[in-house]
Protein backbone atom coordinates (compact mmCIF):
# COMPACT_ATOMS: atom_id res chain seq x y z
CA UNK A 1 0.00 0.00 0.00
CA UNK A 2 2.69 2.38 0.75
CA UNK A 3 4.12 2.10 -2.89
CA UNK A 4 0.59 2.40 -4.25
CA UNK A 5 0.34 6.07 -2.29
CA UNK A 6 3.76 6.98 -3.73
CA UNK A 7 2.99 6.06 -7.31
CA UNK A 8 -0.92 7.79 -6.59
CA UNK A 9 0.90 10.48 -5.85
CA UNK A 10 3.14 11.26 -8.37
CA UNK A 11 0.11 10.82 -11.07
CA UNK A 12 -1.87 14.09 -9.24
CA UNK A 13 -5.61 14.22 -7.72
CA UNK A 14 -7.47 12.98 -10.05
CA UNK A 15 -6.00 9.30 -9.51
CA UNK A 16 -7.15 7.27 -5.89
CA UNK A 17 -6.54 3.59 -4.37
CA UNK A 18 -9.06 1.65 -4.93
CA UNK A 19 -9.16 -1.97 -2.97
CA UNK A 20 -10.86 -4.74 -3.81
CA UNK A 21 -11.63 -8.52 -3.29
CA UNK A 22 -11.61 -11.32 -5.73
CA UNK A 23 -13.01 -14.94 -4.32
CA UNK A 24 -11.94 -18.55 -6.00
CA UNK A 25 -13.91 -21.41 -5.06
CA UNK A 26 -11.17 -24.56 -4.82
CA UNK A 27 -12.57 -27.89 -5.31
CA UNK A 28 -11.17 -31.37 -4.85
CA UNK A 29 -11.08 -34.81 -3.42
CA UNK A 30 -9.30 -36.14 -1.30
CA UNK A 31 -8.85 -39.43 0.49
CA UNK A 32 -12.60 -38.30 3.08
CA UNK A 33 -14.34 -37.19 -0.26
CA UNK A 34 -15.19 -34.04 -2.48
CA UNK A 35 -14.25 -30.70 -0.69
CA UNK A 36 -14.42 -27.28 -1.41
CA UNK A 37 -12.94 -23.98 -0.09
CA UNK A 38 -13.66 -20.18 -0.87
CA UNK A 39 -10.27 -18.10 -0.92
CA UNK A 40 -10.29 -14.68 -0.98
CA UNK A 41 -7.31 -12.19 -1.99
CA UNK A 42 -7.07 -8.49 -1.43
CA UNK A 43 -5.88 -6.15 -4.01
CA UNK A 44 -5.43 -2.83 -5.02
CA UNK A 45 -5.60 -0.83 -7.90
CA UNK A 46 -4.66 3.11 -8.93
CA UNK A 47 -7.78 4.26 -10.53
CA UNK A 48 -9.57 7.38 -12.00
CA UNK A 49 -12.48 9.15 -10.25
CA UNK A 50 -14.68 8.40 -12.82
CA UNK A 51 -13.45 4.44 -13.04
CA UNK A 52 -12.77 4.63 -16.84
CA UNK A 53 -8.72 4.25 -16.43
CA UNK A 54 -6.92 2.03 -13.95
CA UNK A 55 -3.03 1.48 -13.37
CA UNK A 56 -1.81 -1.68 -11.79
CA UNK A 57 1.59 -1.92 -10.74
CA UNK A 58 2.74 -5.68 -9.71
CA UNK A 59 6.41 -7.16 -8.93
CA UNK A 60 6.68 -7.91 -12.33
CA UNK A 61 4.89 -5.48 -14.49
CA UNK A 62 2.49 -2.52 -14.31
CA UNK A 63 -0.49 -2.60 -16.54
CA UNK A 64 -2.49 0.49 -18.14
CA UNK A 65 -6.14 -0.10 -18.67
CA UNK A 66 -8.96 2.80 -20.54
CA UNK A 67 -12.47 2.04 -21.65
CA UNK A 68 -12.67 6.24 -22.61
CA UNK A 69 -10.32 5.73 -25.13
CA UNK A 70 -10.23 8.63 -27.86
CA UNK A 71 -7.08 8.90 -29.70
CA UNK A 72 -3.79 7.46 -29.55
CA UNK A 73 -1.45 10.59 -28.10
CA UNK A 74 -4.18 11.09 -25.52
CA UNK A 75 -3.40 7.27 -24.53
CA UNK A 76 0.24 7.35 -24.99
CA UNK A 77 0.72 10.39 -22.66
CA UNK A 78 -1.03 8.57 -19.72
CA UNK A 79 1.13 5.45 -20.29
CA UNK A 80 4.28 7.85 -19.89
CA UNK A 81 3.07 9.33 -16.82
CA UNK A 82 2.38 6.06 -15.56
CA UNK A 83 5.88 4.89 -16.74
CA UNK A 84 7.42 8.32 -15.24
CA UNK A 85 5.28 7.10 -11.92
CA UNK A 86 6.77 3.60 -11.53
CA UNK A 87 10.06 4.60 -13.02
CA UNK A 88 10.42 7.72 -9.93
CA UNK A 89 9.13 5.34 -6.77
CA UNK A 90 9.93 1.56 -8.16
CA UNK A 91 13.42 2.48 -10.23
CA UNK A 92 12.91 -0.78 -12.25
CA UNK A 93 16.18 -2.29 -13.64
CA UNK A 94 14.72 -2.89 -17.44
CA UNK A 95 12.15 -3.97 -19.72
CA UNK A 96 11.97 -7.57 -20.92
CA UNK A 97 8.34 -6.58 -22.57
CA UNK A 98 6.15 -3.88 -23.74
CA UNK A 99 2.72 -4.34 -25.25
CA UNK A 100 -0.85 -2.36 -26.75
CA UNK A 101 -3.75 -4.73 -26.19
CA UNK A 102 -6.77 -3.18 -28.39
CA UNK A 103 -10.06 -5.26 -27.74
CA UNK A 104 -12.46 -3.93 -30.32
CA UNK A 105 -16.26 -4.68 -30.02
CA UNK A 106 -18.15 -4.20 -33.34
CA UNK A 107 -21.78 -3.75 -33.32
CA UNK A 108 -24.20 -5.46 -35.95
CA UNK A 109 -26.57 -2.41 -37.35
CA UNK A 110 -28.78 -5.23 -38.44
CA UNK A 111 -30.43 -8.22 -37.91
CA UNK A 112 -28.84 -11.36 -38.88
CA UNK A 113 -25.33 -9.63 -38.86
CA UNK A 114 -23.58 -9.13 -42.24
CA UNK A 115 -20.47 -8.93 -41.15
CA UNK A 116 -19.08 -8.78 -45.10
CA UNK A 117 -20.62 -5.37 -45.44
CA UNK A 118 -18.88 -3.42 -42.43
CA UNK A 119 -15.43 -5.84 -42.27
CA UNK A 120 -12.75 -7.80 -45.23
CA UNK A 121 -14.42 -10.80 -46.10
CA UNK A 122 -10.82 -12.58 -45.20
CA UNK A 123 -12.79 -11.93 -41.40
CA UNK A 124 -15.89 -14.05 -42.19
CA UNK A 125 -16.46 -17.98 -41.96
CA UNK A 126 -15.98 -19.46 -45.30
CA UNK A 127 -19.21 -20.08 -47.44
CA UNK A 128 -21.11 -23.34 -47.01
CA UNK A 129 -23.90 -25.57 -47.96
CA UNK A 130 -27.52 -24.15 -47.23
CA UNK A 131 -27.96 -27.42 -45.23
CA UNK A 132 -25.50 -26.42 -42.66
CA UNK A 133 -26.12 -23.22 -40.33
CA UNK A 134 -23.09 -21.24 -38.95
CA UNK A 135 -23.31 -20.84 -35.29
CA UNK A 136 -19.72 -19.25 -34.81
CA UNK A 137 -15.94 -19.12 -36.04
CA UNK A 138 -12.60 -17.85 -34.55
CA UNK A 139 -9.41 -16.80 -36.22
CA UNK A 140 -6.03 -15.92 -35.19
CA UNK A 141 -3.30 -14.28 -37.11
CA UNK A 142 0.63 -13.87 -36.17
CA UNK A 143 2.50 -11.07 -38.05
CA UNK A 144 6.21 -10.47 -37.55
CA UNK A 145 6.42 -6.94 -38.07
CA UNK A 146 10.67 -7.20 -37.43
CA UNK A 147 12.85 -9.30 -35.74
CA UNK A 148 11.70 -8.31 -32.21
CA UNK A 149 8.33 -6.92 -32.60
CA UNK A 150 5.12 -8.86 -33.21
CA UNK A 151 1.49 -8.19 -33.81
CA UNK A 152 -1.51 -10.96 -33.39
CA UNK A 153 -4.87 -11.03 -34.39
CA UNK A 154 -8.04 -12.34 -32.93
CA UNK A 155 -11.44 -12.54 -34.63
CA UNK A 156 -14.71 -14.02 -33.85
CA UNK A 157 -18.65 -12.74 -33.25
CA UNK A 158 -20.06 -12.99 -29.99
CA UNK A 159 -23.48 -12.89 -28.46
CA UNK A 160 -22.56 -9.55 -26.32
CA UNK A 161 -19.79 -7.74 -24.78
CA UNK A 162 -16.53 -9.75 -24.10
CA UNK A 163 -15.36 -6.31 -21.83
CA UNK A 164 -16.94 -7.56 -18.70
CA UNK A 165 -19.61 -3.95 -17.71
CA UNK A 166 -19.38 -5.28 -14.34
CA UNK A 167 -16.11 -5.21 -14.02
CA UNK A 168 -13.16 -3.02 -12.55
CA UNK A 169 -13.55 -0.44 -15.62
CA UNK A 170 -16.74 1.32 -16.21
CA UNK A 171 -17.58 1.59 -19.36
CA UNK A 172 -19.15 4.58 -20.83
CA UNK A 173 -20.72 3.00 -23.45
CA UNK A 174 -22.20 -0.79 -23.44
CA UNK A 175 -23.65 -2.04 -26.74
CA UNK A 176 -26.32 -4.75 -26.81
CA UNK A 177 -26.66 -7.43 -29.14
CA UNK A 178 -24.54 -9.04 -31.66
CA UNK A 179 -20.85 -7.37 -31.94
CA UNK A 180 -17.60 -8.78 -33.69
CA UNK A 181 -14.54 -8.43 -32.12
CA UNK A 182 -11.14 -7.76 -33.17
CA UNK A 183 -8.68 -8.49 -30.28
CA UNK A 184 -5.31 -6.97 -31.17
CA UNK A 185 -1.62 -7.74 -29.49
CA UNK A 186 1.42 -5.88 -30.44
CA UNK A 187 4.45 -6.29 -28.77
CA UNK A 188 7.98 -5.77 -28.81
CA UNK A 189 10.18 -8.09 -26.65
CA UNK A 190 13.64 -7.62 -27.38
CA UNK A 191 16.54 -10.29 -27.27
CA UNK A 192 18.73 -7.78 -24.63
CA UNK A 193 17.20 -6.00 -21.46
CA UNK A 194 17.47 -1.98 -22.55
CA UNK A 195 16.98 0.61 -19.17
CA UNK A 196 13.63 0.98 -18.31
CA UNK A 197 12.85 4.63 -18.82
CA UNK A 198 9.64 6.61 -19.43
CA UNK A 199 10.79 8.03 -22.70
CA UNK A 200 11.57 4.65 -24.18
CA UNK A 201 8.44 3.06 -23.93
CA UNK A 202 6.62 5.59 -25.29
CA UNK A 203 8.56 6.04 -28.52
CA UNK A 204 8.04 1.85 -28.81
CA UNK A 205 4.32 2.36 -28.17
CA UNK A 206 4.18 4.67 -31.15
CA UNK A 207 6.02 1.76 -33.32
CA UNK A 208 3.41 -0.57 -31.95
CA UNK A 209 0.57 1.36 -32.84
CA UNK A 210 1.48 2.40 -36.08
CA UNK A 211 1.22 -1.67 -37.53
CA UNK A 212 -1.77 -2.26 -35.51
CA UNK A 213 -3.49 0.92 -37.10
CA UNK A 214 -2.89 0.03 -40.34
CA UNK A 215 -4.17 -3.60 -40.26
CA UNK A 216 -7.38 -2.16 -38.22
CA UNK A 217 -8.14 0.04 -41.31
CA UNK A 218 -7.39 -2.42 -43.84
CA UNK A 219 -10.21 -4.95 -42.04
CA UNK A 220 -12.81 -2.34 -41.99
CA UNK A 221 -14.91 -1.26 -44.79
CA UNK A 222 -14.52 2.80 -45.34
CA UNK A 223 -18.15 2.83 -43.75
CA UNK A 224 -17.48 1.12 -40.46
CA UNK A 225 -14.27 3.74 -40.22
CA UNK A 226 -16.68 6.49 -40.90
CA UNK A 227 -18.71 5.33 -37.70
CA UNK A 228 -15.51 5.53 -35.92
CA UNK A 229 -13.96 8.77 -37.31
CA UNK A 230 -17.63 10.33 -35.66
CA UNK A 231 -15.82 10.22 -32.38
CA UNK A 232 -12.79 8.22 -31.95
CA UNK A 233 -10.13 6.81 -33.98
CA UNK A 234 -9.06 3.73 -32.71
Amino acid sequence: MPVYRRIRDQLGGSWVIHNATSQTIEAGVDVSGPRASLRSEKFSRITSRERTRIITAKPESFIVEVVDYLRFPDFQNLLVLAAQAVENVLQPDGIVRIGLRYINEIPAPEQPPEWSHWLDRSLTAPELPRQLTLTDWTGTARYQVSADQFLVLQYRPSAGPVVSPEGPLRRPRVTEGPIFVLDFDSFWQPDDIPEFTSDRIGEVADSLHSPLRGLFDSLCQPSLLEEFRKDRSP
